[in-house]
Protein backbone atom coordinates (compact mmCIF):
# COMPACT_ATOMS: atom_id res chain seq x y z
CA UNK A 1 0.00 0.00 0.00
CA UNK A 2 1.62 3.34 -1.03
CA UNK A 3 1.97 6.21 1.13
CA UNK A 4 -0.69 8.57 -0.85
CA UNK A 5 -3.43 5.43 -0.10
CA UNK A 6 -2.52 5.91 3.51
CA UNK A 7 -3.00 9.33 3.40
CA UNK A 8 -6.12 9.11 1.83
CA UNK A 9 -7.30 6.67 4.20
CA UNK A 10 -6.32 8.37 6.52
CA UNK A 11 -8.21 11.15 5.75
CA UNK A 12 -11.58 8.95 5.20
CA UNK A 13 -11.61 7.75 8.62
CA UNK A 14 -10.82 11.16 10.55
CA UNK A 15 -13.56 12.69 8.18
CA UNK A 16 -15.97 9.45 9.75
CA UNK A 17 -14.76 10.32 13.40
CA UNK A 18 -15.04 14.09 12.81
CA UNK A 19 -18.92 13.72 11.59
CA UNK A 20 -20.11 10.75 14.58
CA UNK A 21 -18.19 13.35 17.04
CA UNK A 22 -20.06 16.56 15.14
CA UNK A 23 -23.70 14.72 15.71
CA UNK A 24 -23.21 13.20 19.05
CA UNK A 25 -23.09 9.73 18.03
CA UNK A 26 -20.16 9.16 19.66
CA UNK A 27 -19.12 10.47 23.05
CA UNK A 28 -15.23 11.41 22.75
CA UNK A 29 -13.63 13.30 20.15
CA UNK A 30 -11.36 12.01 16.77
CA UNK A 31 -9.09 9.52 18.32
CA UNK A 32 -6.86 10.27 15.48
CA UNK A 33 -7.01 13.97 15.27
CA UNK A 34 -3.52 14.35 16.07
CA UNK A 35 -2.27 11.76 13.59
CA UNK A 36 -0.22 13.31 10.70
CA UNK A 37 -0.08 12.39 7.39
CA UNK A 38 2.68 10.78 5.65
CA UNK A 39 5.13 13.11 3.84
CA UNK A 40 5.29 12.15 0.00
CA UNK A 41 7.56 13.28 -2.74
CA UNK A 42 6.44 15.74 -5.22
CA UNK A 43 5.87 14.24 -8.49
CA UNK A 44 7.88 15.41 -11.84
CA UNK A 45 5.54 17.81 -13.19
CA UNK A 46 5.63 17.50 -16.79
CA UNK A 47 4.57 20.01 -19.57
CA UNK A 48 4.99 20.32 -22.89
CA UNK A 49 6.99 22.62 -25.17
CA UNK A 50 5.19 24.75 -28.00
CA UNK A 51 7.24 22.22 -30.65
CA UNK A 52 5.61 19.05 -28.58
CA UNK A 53 2.60 20.88 -29.02
CA UNK A 54 2.65 21.11 -32.39
CA UNK A 55 4.40 17.55 -33.13
CA UNK A 56 1.16 15.89 -30.97
CA UNK A 57 -1.58 17.90 -32.95
CA UNK A 58 -0.18 16.70 -36.19
CA UNK A 59 -0.14 13.39 -35.14
CA UNK A 60 -3.78 13.57 -33.77
CA UNK A 61 -4.87 15.36 -37.67
CA UNK A 62 -2.76 12.86 -39.33
CA UNK A 63 -3.69 9.48 -37.20
CA UNK A 64 -6.25 9.87 -34.58
CA UNK A 65 -9.35 8.53 -35.27
CA UNK A 66 -11.81 9.61 -32.93
CA UNK A 67 -13.55 12.73 -33.80
CA UNK A 68 -13.28 14.67 -30.85
CA UNK A 69 -9.31 14.57 -29.71
CA UNK A 70 -8.55 17.43 -31.55
CA UNK A 71 -11.01 19.93 -30.25
CA UNK A 72 -11.07 18.61 -26.79
CA UNK A 73 -7.09 18.77 -26.83
CA UNK A 74 -7.79 22.53 -28.09
CA UNK A 75 -9.95 23.30 -25.42
CA UNK A 76 -7.61 22.06 -22.44
CA UNK A 77 -4.62 23.82 -23.90
CA UNK A 78 -6.24 27.18 -24.02
CA UNK A 79 -8.10 26.86 -20.46
CA UNK A 80 -6.73 24.89 -18.45
CA UNK A 81 -9.45 22.74 -18.05
CA UNK A 82 -9.30 18.89 -16.97
CA UNK A 83 -10.00 16.74 -20.33
CA UNK A 84 -12.74 15.37 -18.00
CA UNK A 85 -14.60 18.76 -17.36
CA UNK A 86 -14.21 19.02 -21.21
CA UNK A 87 -15.55 15.97 -22.63
CA UNK A 88 -18.98 16.40 -20.59
CA UNK A 89 -19.48 20.11 -22.22
CA UNK A 90 -22.79 20.12 -24.02
CA UNK A 91 -23.34 22.60 -26.48
CA UNK A 92 -25.16 24.64 -23.80
CA UNK A 93 -22.39 25.15 -21.63
CA UNK A 94 -20.54 27.22 -24.75
CA UNK A 95 -21.91 30.66 -25.12
CA UNK A 96 -20.60 34.08 -24.61
CA UNK A 97 -17.48 32.74 -25.53
CA UNK A 98 -17.34 31.05 -22.38
CA UNK A 99 -17.02 27.37 -21.49
CA UNK A 100 -19.30 26.61 -18.40
CA UNK A 101 -17.31 24.13 -16.20
CA UNK A 102 -20.19 22.34 -14.10
CA UNK A 103 -19.58 19.34 -11.07
CA UNK A 104 -15.92 20.19 -11.36
CA UNK A 105 -13.55 18.29 -8.99
CA UNK A 106 -13.81 21.29 -6.52
CA UNK A 107 -17.82 20.88 -6.40
CA UNK A 108 -17.59 24.53 -7.32
CA UNK A 109 -18.53 25.99 -11.30
CA UNK A 110 -16.34 27.82 -13.09
CA UNK A 111 -16.26 30.24 -16.34
CA UNK A 112 -13.25 30.56 -18.19
CA UNK A 113 -13.27 33.17 -21.38
CA UNK A 114 -12.54 31.25 -24.83
CA UNK A 115 -10.89 33.63 -27.47
CA UNK A 116 -14.03 34.51 -30.33
CA UNK A 117 -11.99 32.26 -33.09
CA UNK A 118 -11.86 29.40 -30.77
CA UNK A 119 -15.37 29.86 -29.37
CA UNK A 120 -16.70 29.23 -32.94
CA UNK A 121 -14.91 26.69 -34.21
CA UNK A 122 -16.35 25.04 -31.07
CA UNK A 123 -19.85 25.45 -32.03
CA UNK A 124 -19.22 24.79 -35.45
CA UNK A 125 -17.17 21.34 -34.79
CA UNK A 126 -20.83 20.32 -31.98
CA UNK A 127 -23.10 21.65 -34.85
CA UNK A 128 -21.55 18.93 -37.97
CA UNK A 129 -20.00 16.60 -35.62
CA UNK A 130 -22.09 16.04 -32.60
CA UNK A 131 -21.45 16.45 -28.83
CA UNK A 132 -18.11 15.35 -27.25
CA UNK A 133 -17.50 11.35 -26.22
CA UNK A 134 -15.29 9.33 -24.25
CA UNK A 135 -11.99 10.35 -26.03
CA UNK A 136 -8.66 10.31 -23.51
CA UNK A 137 -8.06 6.77 -24.43
CA UNK A 138 -7.66 8.05 -27.92
CA UNK A 139 -5.45 10.88 -26.76
CA UNK A 140 -3.53 8.54 -24.71
CA UNK A 141 -2.08 6.74 -27.53
CA UNK A 142 -1.71 10.28 -29.75
CA UNK A 143 0.82 11.15 -26.72
CA UNK A 144 2.71 7.51 -27.00
CA UNK A 145 2.56 7.42 -31.15
CA UNK A 146 4.51 11.13 -31.19
CA UNK A 147 7.05 10.31 -28.35
CA UNK A 148 6.16 13.18 -25.92
CA UNK A 149 7.81 12.16 -22.67
CA UNK A 150 4.46 11.91 -19.95
CA UNK A 151 4.89 10.84 -16.03
CA UNK A 152 2.27 7.96 -15.38
CA UNK A 153 -1.21 8.89 -14.68
CA UNK A 154 -0.75 12.16 -15.92
CA UNK A 155 -1.70 11.40 -19.64
CA UNK A 156 -4.27 13.41 -20.39
CA UNK A 157 -3.12 16.31 -17.43
CA UNK A 158 -0.12 16.89 -19.06
CA UNK A 159 -2.46 19.45 -21.37
CA UNK A 160 -2.95 21.30 -18.03
CA UNK A 161 0.05 21.23 -16.26
CA UNK A 162 1.18 22.82 -20.15
CA UNK A 163 -1.55 25.35 -19.93
CA UNK A 164 -0.70 26.44 -16.83
CA UNK A 165 3.47 26.53 -16.94
CA UNK A 166 3.18 28.93 -20.40
CA UNK A 167 0.33 30.65 -18.50
CA UNK A 168 3.25 31.70 -15.93
CA UNK A 169 6.03 31.84 -18.25
CA UNK A 170 4.07 34.18 -20.66
CA UNK A 171 4.18 36.32 -17.24
CA UNK A 172 0.76 35.20 -15.44
CA UNK A 173 -0.78 36.03 -12.47
CA UNK A 174 -0.31 33.53 -9.43
CA UNK A 175 -3.65 34.29 -8.46
CA UNK A 176 -5.29 34.57 -11.58
CA UNK A 177 -4.08 30.76 -12.79
CA UNK A 178 -5.50 29.72 -9.21
CA UNK A 179 -8.73 30.86 -10.16
CA UNK A 180 -8.88 29.75 -13.84
CA UNK A 181 -7.83 26.60 -12.44
CA UNK A 182 -10.46 26.25 -9.93
CA UNK A 183 -7.34 25.16 -6.94
CA UNK A 184 -9.41 25.99 -3.34
CA UNK A 185 -6.00 26.33 -1.96
CA UNK A 186 -2.85 28.53 -3.40
CA UNK A 187 -0.66 25.74 -2.39
CA UNK A 188 -2.04 23.89 -5.03
CA UNK A 189 -1.46 26.44 -7.46
CA UNK A 190 2.40 27.52 -6.26
CA UNK A 191 4.02 24.67 -7.69
CA UNK A 192 3.91 26.46 -10.81
CA UNK A 193 5.51 29.33 -9.82
CA UNK A 194 8.89 28.36 -10.80
CA UNK A 195 7.67 28.74 -14.32
CA UNK A 196 7.98 32.35 -13.48
CA UNK A 197 10.94 34.44 -15.53
CA UNK A 198 10.72 36.42 -12.28
CA UNK A 199 10.82 33.03 -9.86
CA UNK A 200 13.68 33.17 -7.51
CA UNK A 201 15.16 35.92 -9.71
CA UNK A 202 15.98 37.64 -6.12
CA UNK A 203 19.10 34.73 -5.46
CA UNK A 204 20.86 36.86 -8.17
CA UNK A 205 20.21 40.22 -7.12
CA UNK A 206 20.33 39.43 -3.33
CA UNK A 207 22.88 37.28 -2.83
CA UNK A 208 26.46 38.24 -0.99
CA UNK A 209 28.50 38.22 -4.60
CA UNK A 210 26.15 40.72 -6.30
CA UNK A 211 27.56 43.45 -3.86
CA UNK A 212 31.25 42.54 -3.77
CA UNK A 213 34.35 43.14 -6.40
CA UNK A 214 34.41 39.71 -7.42
CA UNK A 215 37.50 40.14 -9.64
CA UNK A 216 38.97 37.71 -7.66
CA UNK A 217 36.29 34.81 -8.44
CA UNK A 218 38.15 35.10 -12.44
CA UNK A 219 42.04 34.81 -11.49
CA UNK A 220 43.55 31.77 -11.85
CA UNK A 221 45.72 29.86 -9.38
Amino acid sequence: MGDKTLNNILGYVNAVFNFLSRNHIIGYSNPLQSCEKVRIHEKELIYLTQEEVGVLFEDIRQKCINKHVYMITKICLATGARWGEIESRKDHHFKDNQVYLTYTKSKKNRVIPLDPDLFQEVKQHIQNKGEFTNSQEAFRRALLRCGVRTIRGQASHVLRHTFASHFMMNGGNIRVLQTILGHSDIKMTVKYAKFSKDHLTDAVRLNPLNKMDTSWTHQEN
